[in-house]
């Protein structure tokens, strides 16, 4: 009986001490793949927490011409295309007609109940580009625009009115590329989407800085009464022209009103 006492107290130790050993080990393990937290605010754009929403980018897209849409405009249409700019996620249409001898036609913004509620002028000499995305609290989406020609460009967010059939100047702005941690002159046909992030369901946030050394010059300048500080905005996209690293400091993420307080004139 005392042996048999004597060999469970020696086995019952020998158990422990492996427990003991394993623990350690494991311990010493988990420590040493524990990768340190960083917080360089760029990390923040790619946050896929819960906490924030991914907002993108979204430009129409090219589609038949109707009878229906015919019967809703009288001039020749020569190309439409799709898009829900009225915030009903319904598609409405965009409809332009063909241009006179001077390179300039109608473009009519045709509702998804078929009413017109703009009408407005296109040009074919130059550049443009757009997209929508909303950065507010009402239901129609923003336009972003990008104008030019080899001499000038201009970049800027406008504010529908959908009963007036009237868009509104928010903010002009300098679109910089980030790409593999290098930053780039955001040329229109270079940008694939935009920084901006909802927070908690209800702000809506765009990475930019108000503190950098951009210099416009010549006709790439804007001019306009209301701002005093054209801001970077920051972008996704593929540079396609070497522009060297823009210089900028104090990115932040702030939403489109405080952007616009801060830069006012």
């Amino acid at each position: 009986m005392t042996l048999k006492f004597i060999v469970f107290v020696i086995l019952t130790g020998l158990l422990i001490s492996c427990k003991d050993t394993l623990k350690s080990k494991t311990k010493s393990v988990n420590l040493d793949t524990i990768e340190p937290k960083t917080t360089n605010i760029e990390s923040e754009i790619a946050d896929t927490s819960k906490a924030f929403t991914a907002l993108y980018l979204v430009k129409s897209k090219e589609t038949p011409v109707t009878d229906k849409l015919r019967e809703c405009i009288k001039e020749k249409i020569e190309s439409a295309e799709t898009i829900d700019f009225t915030g009903d996620e319904i598609p409405d249409y965009i409809c332009k007609t063909a241009v006179d001898t001077l390179g300039i036609g109608n473009e009519y913004w045709i509702s998804s109940d078929f009413k017109t509620i703009k009408k407005e002028k296109y040009y074919t000499d130059g550049f443009y580009y757009r997209w929508f995305v909303n950065l507010d609290n009402d239901p129609e989406p923003e336009i972003f625009e990008a104008v030019g020609d080899s001499e000038f460009s201009s970049f800027s967010f406008n504010d529908q009115n959908l009963l007036t059939g009237k868009d509104t100047t928010l903010l002009y702005i300098n679109p910089v590329i980030i790409e593999n941690k290098q930053r780039y002159w955001g040329y229109a046909w270079d940008i694939h989407d935009i920084k901006v992030r909802k927070k908690g369901g209800k702000d809506i946030e765009l990475f930019c800085s108000l503190n950098h050394k951009i210099i416009r010059d010549g006709n790439d300048e804007d001019h306009h009464e209301f701002q005093k500080q054209i801001p970077i905005f920051f972008f996704t996209g593929h540079h396609t022209q070497e522009s060297g690293n823009v210089d900028s400091k104090n990115d932040q993420w702030l939403t489109l009103q405080e952007i616009m307080k801060q830069t006012k004139r």
